[in-house]
């Protein structure tokens, strides 16, 4: 039995969004390099480095929320009623810190 909750994270905060938001400014960015004629060369050369680190840096990113998220799921799907006590145990704890903040 699988479930999926897509709609657990808004698509505001969501990762790959971040990511995709990213890439477009390096797609601008990258369209932009070729009509900025007022920059000198080194300039220009400075730019693309960056957007290519960037481009990197996006793809990297992306790559490892994807890999996290396969290794949760699959911690979930081996041990799903310790995970279970894990959350429940860390509810409580956060209640409790709660609760003791609120009554000093």
């Amino acid at each position: 039995m699988e479930l999926y909750y897509k709609d657990l994270i808004s698509e505001e905060a969501s990762l790959e969004k971040l990511v995709d938001d990213l890439m477009l400014l390096v797609q601008g960015g990258e369209e932009s390099n070729g009509t900025a004629g007022r920059l000198s060369e080194h300039k220009r050369e400075e730019i693309k480095t960056r957007l290519q680190r960037l481009k990197q840096r996006c793809h990297r990113l992306k790559q490892q929320a994807v890999a996290g998220a396969h290794a949760t799921d699959r911690l979930l799907k081996q041990h799903p009623y310790s995970s279970l006590g894990f959350a429940f145990a860390l509810g409580m704890f956060a209640g409790a810190l709660l609760n003791r903040k609120q009554n000093n």
